[in-house]
């Protein structure tokens, strides 16, 4: 019988929710509020955060936004799909790579998923085009790139877009290359859990200017000019004092990445001796751990959730991401199918998901992944 946990009885309830933040973000919000320029029509600091983000990810546009979702609910509605358009997009993943689709009203077609990485396969994708289809949505998802070269070839042979669901995978590389301006277009989130945060935010990355364009007109309610209206559009725009937050973190994302990569690592060795399916990096593929997820065998499914239970018990945060393949929540209850994407099923039975966040000392990381190991040991017997 493991012991409880002492030493981790001080952690927060939830520590997948933990910025770093220190008097650099203080100094740039209050830079911001002494200047009573607080909003994008009225600072410049929106524009230059933009210019920033574009250059480190290496795209020639980039349009902030004020929340992830609003970045692909943007790009989608930038790009005219709509009503009887078909937007495929991964069985896992979370809410809001889908919740978009269906404000365009658009249909969401669900494709099956790499066992390793987790991320949509270009061969499901291309199983689930239709005449219909006007985009292929990738996620990378957990901070490792979705293969983007075959899914950007099959998304130009078969006359569609290629959008890229980045909001997990800030820095992350494919081919050695930051994503951000390998595909159409390519959304982020600066929610307070991602890799790097401005509270809430979003951005929109292209190589696209007239795209660009289009998603600027869409985030200022449709505007072109002043009370010129050409296409409905939405207030999306992200404040000065998130951008100002953004400038500062943008500085530090590299840092963070390697801190959450350092912690990936102490979980994979203290978990490397036990038979769990670890997560993996492919040749292609440079991940930035937005968390550290892993696969029980297949025998111990049924008890995944006693499991999950056990770490919690000994103060360890621990949950499921995500624990059903997402067209089986009830939104989607009239959606025909079936979608046959056997290997997310097999993925949601079994997976558990320890916490990557920057702010986590690296003494506790080791913490968690001895305990992790001590409580998945008697299971594993």
């Amino acid at each position: 019988m493991i012991k409880k946990s002492e030493f981790l009885s001080g952690l927060p309830q939830d520590m997948f929710f933990g910025p770093m933040f220190d008097e650099e973000e203080v100094e740039a919000v209050s830079a911001v509020i002494r200047s009573r320029k607080v909003t994008q029509l009225s600072s410049s600091v929106v524009g230059e955060f933009e210019e920033a983000f574009a250059d480190y990810v290496g795209a020639k546009e980039a349009i902030a936004v004020n929340s992830g979702t609003a970045s692909l609910h943007t790009l989608l509605a930038a790009c005219d799909i709509g009503a009887g358009d078909e937007v495929i997009v991964p069985a896992f993943t979370f809410i809001g790579t889908v919740g978009p689709v269906l404000q365009q009203r658009a249909t969401p077609i669900f494709a099956d998923i790499d066992p390793d990485t987790y991320c949509m396969t270009a061969e499901d994708a291309a199983r689930k085009i239709t005449p219909r289809t006007r985009a292929i949505m990738p996620v990378d998802i957990f901070g490792h790139p979705a293969d983007l070269d075959p899914i950007r070839e099959l998304a130009n042979e078969r006359g569609v877009l290629s959008i890229e669901d980045a909001c997990q995978a800030h820095g992350a590389k494919y081919k050695g290359v930051r994503v951000g301006g390998l595909v159409h277009a390519t959304c982020y989130s600066f929610q307070e859990s991602k890799n790097m945060t401005t509270a809430e935010g979003g951005m929109i990355t292209t190589n696209d200017p007239e795209l660009a364009e289009r998603c600027r007109e869409v985030r200022h309610q449709g505007e072109k000019s002043w009370g010129l209206i050409e296409r409905l559009g939405y207030n999306y725009r992200m404040t000065a004092l998130q951008a100002a937050i953004g400038m500062v973190q943008l500085r530090k994302l590299d840092r963070f990445n390697e801190i959450r990569r350092q912690i990936a690592a102490t979980y994979t060795e203290a978990l490397a001796d036990l038979t769990l399916q670890l997560p993996q990096e492919k040749p292609y593929g440079w991940s930035v751990f937005h968390v550290y997820s892993f696969l029980l065998p297949r025998e111990l499914a049924p008890q995944r959730d006693e499991i999950v239970a056990a770490l919690a018990a000994q103060r360890v945060p621990v949950r499921v991401d995500y624990p059903w393949p997402l067209y089986t929540s009830p939104l989607f209850k009239d959606q025909t199918g079936p979608f046959n994407c056997p290997v997310t099923e097999d993925v949601c039975s079994r997976v558990i998901t320890l916490p990557t966040y920057q702010a986590m000392p690296m003494e506790i990381a080791e913490k968690i992944g001895a305990i992790t190991h001590d409580v998945l040991a008697t299971y594993l017997k």
